[in-house]
């Protein structure tokens, strides 16, 4: 009935990003799966804003995104916008 609760990865973000992490997969449209992974970026960014460059962007917020999540986000679609060349437009 409950859900298994260890330490959360990150003690700033909380133990609610690592869920938000968790239930991307779970979620079949390929344009919400995205916009919430932009979600979890934002909050990253929130919660270690001496990450964010004057410009909002963050590549360590990225990175870290894809350091925390027990998958491999590419295969959802994901894509890191600064390893493609993107801007990053996660707020």
């Amino acid at each position: 009935m409950f859900l298994e609760q260890g330490k959360p990865k990150d003690y700033d973000c909380g133990y609610n990003m690592d869920l938000m992490i968790a239930a991307i997969p779970k979620i079949d449209d390929h344009s919400e799966r995205l916009k919430y992974a932009k979600r979890v970026v934002g909050l990253i960014k929130q919660s270690h804003p001496n990450w964010v460059e004057k410009n909002g962007q963050s590549k360590l917020a990225w990175d870290y995104f894809f350091e925390l999540a027990e998958y491999d986000p590419t295969e959802y679609g994901i894509q890191n916008p600064f390893e493609i060349g993107q801007p990053d437009d996660a707020k």
